[in-house]
């Protein structure tokens, strides 16, 4: 059998390789770094809440269809039509329906947006700009996120993987990988578990679970872009204070480096397709108000041949990248490795939608390859890859890359 590299080589297409992660640290309890932080004022700030609740609205309930409260609903409102803003996931229009609603005017709003989407913010007590009042209310009427840090571990290279827990206590796994020119990549879960049962994968041992509601896929995003947004304001700050020094106790970020979230990749937890209106629901959330490109974003499918069609018919699904869990060139293998593959049609249904896909999208695809040793690894198996891409279903070489993947 053939070594890792020499498998790579025997592909015709562009040969990739996840990096190896040695964990080095561990907290039960360790906060994002965008966090808030605890109150150092708390006899004032417990006075200030006393004064900025003598007359608290009635109601600040979102209603789209009726978004302002009228007097006789106000007054009867109870305590459970309050609506509690999630900071972390909270879209401009309800935002600003939430500060118009409490008696404030729009730009509050929009200040309040600065803070959490562009400075990744959620301390109210930072807000400078925010009326204390207001931010008063908001600490009464929002909570800062909703899913809770159950560990985390850090690599030597700063690879952080976390595990949230979530309101119902299902535990899901979020990973951001840094690179040296400055990109950071975020892994997510678009699922508690998974159905597909994949005999290599740990999750589908696992089972499957449910599946995330949009705002939870959109946090696990939201929370890393937040966290790196201040990580680069605060060196910013650090390089204006350092511009008369010697360039050589400068930070990272003077030298042009930035540390902003650049791609999203759903290779977490879970099949997204089989979840495919909320990930697509977080896919819009994620290019609309965090700012990623959908074409910085990639959906990692097992092959569910009907959503992988969605992904090119549905006008409202943003052109997100395609990567498909292949891992072998026949169907008697595959199906062996990847029980989808008989309920989906096949690698004939499979590579026939890819072919369709490619030509309606004129967008590159991956296939992702786990190398298994004495399986799949042979020079024999990457002839059958090459003859089922390029010979058999006709897919440009140059349109598809090849990932491969050892175990």
């Amino acid at each position: 059998m053939l070594s890792s590299v020499r498998m790579g080589r025997a592909f015709t297409a562009v040969v990739g390789r996840q990096r190896p992660a040695t964990f080095l640290r561990q907290s039960s309890s360790a906060p994002p770094r965008s966090s808030a932080t605890p109150n150092k004022n708390n006899n004032n700030n417990n006075s200030k809440k006393k004064k900025a609740s003598r007359k608290p609205p009635t109601t600040v309930s979102i209603n789209k269809s009726n978004p302002t409260p009228s007097a006789a609903a106000s007054s009867t409102a109870s305590s459970s039509s309050t609506q509690v803003l999630n900071l972390s996931t909270v879209t401009k229009e309800d935002l600003e329906t939430f500060v118009a609603n409490l008696g404030h005017p729009k730009f509050r709003a929009q200040q309040i947006w600065q803070w959490i989407r562009v400075q990744g913010v959620t301390d109210l007590d930072q807000m400078t700009n925010v009326p204390k009042a207001l931010r008063a209310e908001l600490e009464q009427y929002s909570k800062p996120k909703s899913l809770e840090i159950a560990f985390e571990m850090i690599s030597k290279d700063g690879t952080i993987k976390r595990a949230y827990r979530c309101h119902d206590g299902q535990v899901i796994e979020s990973v951001l990988m840094p690179y040296r020119d400055g990109r950071y990549t975020a892994c997510i879960s678009s699922q508690a578990g998974c159905a597909q049962g994949c005999v290599f994968c740990a999750t589908g041992q696992m089972g499957f679970s449910r599946q995330l509601e949009p705002d939870e896929i959109f946090e696990q995003v939201a929370r890393f872009s937040a966290e790196l947004n201040q990580q680069e304001h605060v060196n910013k700050k650090s390089k204006k204070n350092t511009n008369n020094s010697n360039a050589a106790d400068s930070s990272e970020s003077s030298h042009g480096r930035t540390t902003r979230l650049s791609n999203i990749v759903f290779m977490g937890m879970g099949e997204p397709l089989a979840n495919y209106r909320h990930v697509k629901t977080a896919v819009q959330r994620i290019t609309q108000d965090l700012g990623i490109g959908a074409r910085r974003i990639t959906v990692s499918t097992v092959g569910i041949v009907p959503n992988i069609r969605k992904l090119y018919q549905d006008k409202d699904m943003p052109p997100v990248r395609l990567a498909v869990s292949l891992h072998c060139a026949n169907d008697e293998e595959r199906s062996d490795l990847l029980p989808a593959n008989r309920r989906y049609g096949g690698l004939q249904e499979l590579m026939t939608t890819l072919k369709e896909y490619m030509d309606q999208t004129g967008q590159r695809i991956t296939l992702e390859w786990a190398l298994i040793e004495g399986q799949n690894d042979g020079v024999e198996t990457a002839r059958q890859l090459g003859h089922l891409v390029t010979t058999q279903y006709g897919l440009r070489r140059d349109m598809v890359h090849v990932n491969v993947i050892p175990l």
